[in-house]
């Protein structure tokens, strides 16, 4: 589930944390181990009814194509990924917190701080935890993963493709929409957990022994193993200079694209059979191009998906994502072979992807959030036709379910877009070096990944002939090709109110703000918060909330410039528009 239209699901990050004792006597512990790395894309998303009588305490689910129980399936399905050992997670305290205080990070209260949207206890979700985490079982002896044979805690398509609006104390929720996870936080707290329980600070380690669901057998190996995983990344760390260069991807966000490239190409790789490769360092690369979660109606049915239409075929774009969230893989010489070992749940991937293909734009909520204009609607249909309709289209005709029609996705030239560039450039531009696994020393990061993939779905397609046709339900014939353009796509609107913020950066905070210069919008503002703003059509992002991160402008990466068009218009002119843009 490669970042379907945006970059790979979510990020990884080889990350910095700072312990306050040394894993061994004057040793240093300065860690920030990529655990986790998400794209975004394939897309998992839901949707169930529209509830006649919304009330504050549940969220309004809109009318996107999906019965209840596909939603419920989809918010917690595996798709492989492999974050840390499941019982583990469930046992670790967040890190940092004053003496006494002992709350775990799987509370509530602490993964809606990080974004995540909770939800109570159900059989597809026993341990009441947020959208999008689960558990997989995983038996691979290679890297990290060779630390725990069981279950491991994952991280889905959904934890960054469901939105969720709030109005007046009412939710919605917006099934496929870009969801506020920050990735680097949770990672941060998952190894600060760890690294507490490794080092004992104050009593961690015999509060989890006590706590954790396990076997002491298996912790009693699994801990130390998981000392030196961290170990080797910190040495990797020290040689690549590990975030020294990067650009926060705070909440909402992720480099999807380059994470996943460190993570699966860079290292480290086998730490378990060698301790002295720690990986590929040729193959990092500092992370400097976040990408906002994409919405993902449609997505099946678009020409090329991400924001640079860089990735042709729905399979193999989802394979990605899956590897670039950490499904475990043996990093060895069948990497490039037809025998590679990996443990992406292929079957969940392709039923996610079919359902997908059912999936459609939420409409604007009339009775929550007020009806549009319709005076207003029609002048700013008028002006659509005038300011817009030259490279999106309004809305693509409603496709029956599982119907293969494409819709051709138009691509605006870097110069001519005027966009922060380093999305479309990094991917165009970035080399690997695959000679360590007895590949070419040189080659272009997209064409690797287009030759992995296709390996493992052309695995998985030669074991049966249901596994053929499933394959090509999805696909739609559309080959296995990957691109780099200089360039982003315009997609169609339809849904564009529940897409905030804009551009494919998520610099701009609400339609009204991108329909004015670039020099007239906000520099800084914050993310994270829910509260919706229906005249704007943004969320409120001038004021911090729990677990808001502060967006500057002016960092590498995060440009709110290019996008010019509308921004010539009247006031009348641009609030009918937003009115008209409300109805998509």
């Amino acid at each position: 589930m490669i970042a379907a239209a945006a970059g790979w699901k979510c990020r990884f990050r080889v990350a910095v944390l700072r312990a306050s004792q040394p894993l061994e006597p004057n040793m240093k512990f300065n860690v920030r181990v990529a655990l986790l790395a998400i794209a975004a894309v394939l897309g998992v998303f839901i949707c169930a009814a529209a509830d006649d009588k919304p009330t504050p305490a549940n969220p309004v689910h809109l009318q996107q194509g999906w019965t209840t129980d596909t939603a419920d399936r989809w918010h917690f399905i595996s798709q492989g990924t492999a974050l840390v050992p499941y019982e583990w997670f469930l046992a670790l305290e967040q890190p940092g917190q004053p003496p006494g205080q002992t709350e775990l990070i799987r509370a509530p209260a602490n993964l809606q701080r990080l974004g995540f949207l909770t939800e109570p206890v159900s059989a597809t979700n026993p341990d009441g935890l947020g959208v999008g985490l689960y558990s997989t079982p995983v038996d691979i002896q290679d890297g990290r993963h060779a630390c725990w044979k069981g279950k491991w805690l994952g991280l889905g398509c959904a934890g960054c493709h469901t939105g969720q609006v709030s109005y007046r104390g009412q939710q919605i929720r917006i099934e496929g929409g870009p969801s506020h996870i920050d990735i680097d936080t949770f990672v941060e707290q998952l190894v600060g957990s760890i690294t507490d329980v490794l080092t004992d600070r104050q009593g961690a380690k015999q509060r989890f022994l006590a706590r954790v669901k396990a076997s002491p057998a298996d912790l009693s190996t699994g801990l130390p193993c998981f000392g030196e995983v961290l170990q080797a990344a910190d040495k990797f760390n020290q040689i690549v200079g590990a975030n020294s260069g990067d650009t926060a991807n705070g909440a909402g966000r992720l480099d999807a694209h380059g994470a996943g490239l460190n993570q699966l190409l860079a290292g480290p790789f086998r730490l378990m059979s060698d301790k002295t490769d720690i990986g590929e360092t040729r193959n990092y690369a500092h992370l400097t191009a976040p990408v906002r979660y994409p919405a993902l109606w449609d997505t099946p049915r678009f020409s090329w998906v991400l924001y640079n239409g860089s990735i042709r075929q729905p399979l193999t774009r989802s394979l990605v994502e899956a590897l670039g969230v950490l499904a475990p893989i043996k990093h060895d010489a069948t990497m490039i072979t037809p025998d590679v070992t990996h443990g992406i749940q292929m079957e969940n991937v392709v039923w996610g992807q079919r359902a997908l293909m059912d999936l459609r734009s939420p409409r604007w909520p009339e009775s929550i959030l007020g009806a549009p204009d319709q005076k207003q609607v029609a002048r700013g249909g008028l002006v659509y036709a005038s300011a817009c309709a030259d490279c999106h289209d309004a809305a693509p005709a409603v496709a029956p379910p599982g119907a293969c029609d494409e819709i051709q996705i138009p691509l605006v030239d870097l110069d001519k877009i005027g966009t922060d560039p380093e999305q479309a450039t990094t991917f165009n531009s970035r080399k690997i070096a695959l000679s360590k696994i007895g590949g070419p020393d040189s080659m272009s990061n997209y064409k690797a990944a287009e030759a992995l993939t296709g390996i493992i779905a052309d695995q998985w397609i030669a074991k049966s002939k249901g596994n053929a046709a499933a394959a090509a339900e999805i696909n739609c014939g559309r080959p296995n090709r990957y691109r780099g353009p200089l360039a982003y796509r315009a997609r169609p609107l339809n849904g564009i109110w529940a897409m905030a913020p804009y551009l494919h950066n998520g610099s701009v905070p609400s339609l009204y703000d991108l329909l004015v210069l670039p020099g007239q919008r906000p520099k800084t503002f914050y993310v994270g918060n829910w509260e919706f703003d229906p005249a704007k059509v943004g969320y409120q992002m001038s004021s911090r909330t729990p677990g808001a991160f502060l967006f500057d402008t002016s960092v590498r990466g995060n440009s709110n410039a290019g996008h010019i068009y509308g921004t010539d218009l009247s006031e009348d002119d641009r609030r009918a528009l937003i009115e008209y843009l409300k109805t998509l």
